[in-house]
């Protein structure tokens, strides 16, 4: 039998539309009893701890660390809470379409400490969309997007998001959903791609047994197969068998040398641009001081100057600057098209060494005097190198002024962290193409069968372990010990200036992306200061000057900076940046201030 309890000792708040005066446990998750929300209907299986349980019972069973979990339908936050307690557990992404929950859930996550959810309000669909019409009922649990099944008391306006474009945004290992009968055809024109297991609570009273037949034949086709421990009642489990680990016999597979070209190699960085003029010359001058001389840039519907500037720097030879080909496709997803395409140029196919990473990320290399072959000599053979990243914070700098990242953002977060804060993004250095199936964002796709001959090495020249190179779905790596040779200095979130702008601007990954108060505050924490970078700036200075010599180079930075700092006006009044910009100085500013 599940209880109830008392209000935790250490309670600050309580939603701000709902009060409350116990919670009752479920599967070990202590929930906010509101009597409001939570009608006689709920409560009884809450009280009795069958609330949810076969989705919970799934979750602890299946997800596992290094995973990223994409839940649609948050209900009370239970099966997010479990989730993200999964030890290990690389990122959890909730989105909830009825407005009416969203305080309880956060309350949730609260009560039982829960930090490293990402909660969402709106509606997932099969396309993007500005908007969905949401049709509130009593019972919140028989709310859903179709207005026929069950009278509803009234209709809410909630944001509309594409599936694809949220899949491509949180790259999910596990998708769990529980919408209400919205589960008939979000999936149809999805390839689900990287997602292992799906958690699913289907609904054939609103559908028929024909709708379920056909979200069975879907899941089919894309290769998933029902979990036989899941054949009873209403959640189902659907897996994707691994690929066979087996070597092609023809053509045979050769693997090929992980020796280094220490003589001048040739080094490529493919990217992605949205409005990050004021940033460019900095980040291009400071890697072609360490040895990278090829930037492969693809951009889309920049309005702060940075195409003029790429394009300057392109007539130059400084760059290749292309527009991001997922324009043209009428596609979304940004960065992941550039990237497959970027491989196919011939600048990037003559590449010795190769690297996909983002503006704010600085190669800070440790080893030997800085250079790029002083990373491969200290290294040793490889065919790839995974760079741990390590998020600087804002440094104490609330406004937006023309200067350099690496010399006026210093304070970052550990490079010592606990075990629970250990895992942190990669980016990684490919010894050409030839050693795996496909290079990708984070990190290469491995050959089945090919983990005795890859060499594949972390930050500071250790072999990673096997289960991360022959898991393409991990994105993250346990840092500690990892900085020795090289780090991937993160300055996500600059001056908080430049991070409203940010936000306004969204992702280059996704265009339904937006940045937010989960992603500063998961980033704003550490106080620690290595200098680690500091040795390279010099270097970097000078490239710099040589460019700005160019007089075009030089109006065009001015001109960026300008419309910088005119969008941050024209944004500033908005609510929602008025909101953000009010939390992060209160919370993070209010003593310097």
């Amino acid at each position: 039998m599940s209880a109830s309890a008392p209000l935790p000792s250490d309670t600050e708040s309580q939603p701000s539309r709902y009060s409350y005066e116990e919670a009752i446990e479920v599967m070990g998750i202590h929930v906010p009893f509101v009597p409001e929300i939570i009608t006689p209907k709920i409560e009884r299986p809450m009280r009795n701890n069958r609330y949810e349980k076969g989705e919970c019972e799934a979750v602890k069973k299946l997800v596992r660390a290094g995973d990223r979990v994409l839940e649609l339908g948050a209900g009370l936050g239970l099966v997010s809470s479990i989730a993200a307690q999964v030890e290990g557990i690389d990122r959890v992404v909730s989105i909830e379409a009825n407005p009416d929950l969203i305080d309880l859930i956060h309350e949730t996550h609260r009560v039982n400490k829960i930090t490293n959810v990402e909660l969402r309000n709106g509606v997932v669909a099969a396309t993007d969309s500005p908007a969905q019409d949401f049709y509130l009922r009593a019972d919140f649990w028989a709310s859903s997007m179709e207005p026929d099944s069950r009278p509803y008391v009234s209709v809410a306006s909630v944001p509309g998001m594409g599936l694809d474009t949220v899949l491509n945004d949180v790259q999910p290992t596990v998708l769990i959903a529980d919408i209400e009968g919205g589960e008939l055809e979000v999936f149809d024109n999805s390839t689900l791609e990287g997602v292992r297991t799906i958690i699913i609570e289907l609904h054939p009273k609103v559908y028929g047994d024909e709708g379920q037949a056909h979200i069975f034949s879907v899941f089919e086709k894309l290769g998933f197969e029902v979990h036989q421990d899941y054949l009873k009642g209403s959640v189902w489990v659907f897996e994707r068998p691994a690929a066979p680990v087996t070597v092609a016999s023809s053509p045979p597979f050769e693997m090929p040398s992980p020796e280094h070209k220490l003589d001048n190699p040739n080094v490529t960085i493919i990217t992605c641009m949205k409005n990050e003029g004021p940033f460019i010359l900095e980040w291009i001058a400071f890697h072609k001081s360490i040895g990278i001389e090829n930037f492969v840039v693809f951009t889309n519907h920049c309005t702060d100057g940075t195409d003029l500037l790429l394009d300057r720097l392109d007539e130059l030879g400084i760059v290749t600057h292309m527009p991001n080909p997922a324009i043209m496709m009428e596609k979304t997803y940004y960065q992941p098209i550039a990237f497959k395409y970027g491989l196919t140029m011939p600048v990037v196919r003559r590449s010795d060494y190769i690297i996909s990473m983002d503006v704010d990320e600085f190669i800070n290399i440790r080893a030997g005097k800085g250079h790029f072959t002083d990373l491969l000599k200290a290294a040793g053979p490889f065919h790839a190198l995974s760079m741990s990243e390590l998020n600087f914070t804002s440094g104490g700098h609330e406004t937006y002024e023309d200067g350099w990242l690496t010399e006026n953002f210093k304070t970052h977060e550990s490079t010592r962290p606990g075990r629970w804060k250990a895992r942190r993004g990669v980016k990684t250095i490919l010894n050409g193409m030839g050693a795996f199936e496909r290079p990708a964002n984070h990190r290469p796709i491995m050959v089945p069968g090919t983990e005795d001959e890859l060499v594949w090495v972390d930050g500071s020249g250790r072999i990673v372990p096997p289960e991360f190179a022959m898991d393409h779905d991990q994105k993250s790596y346990d840092c500690r010990g990892a900085y020795d040779l090289v780090a991937l200095n993160h300055h996500a979130l600059r001056s908080v200036d430049s991070y409203l702008i940010k936000m306004d601007r969204g992702d280059v990954v996704a265009k339904w992306r937006k940045v937010n108060q989960k992603y500063y505050r998961v980033r704003a924490g550490g106080d620690a200061e290595q200098g680690w970078v500091d040795h390279q700036i010099p270097a970097a200075r000078a490239v710099e000057a040589d460019l700005l010599a160019d007089e075009k180079i030089a109006a065009l930075h001015a001109l960026c900076v300008e419309r910088h700092k005119a969008r941050l006006n024209e944004i500033k009044d908005q609510p929602e940046v008025k909101e953000l910009r009010d939390w992060i100085t209160d919370t993070y500013f209010s003593e310097a201030g």
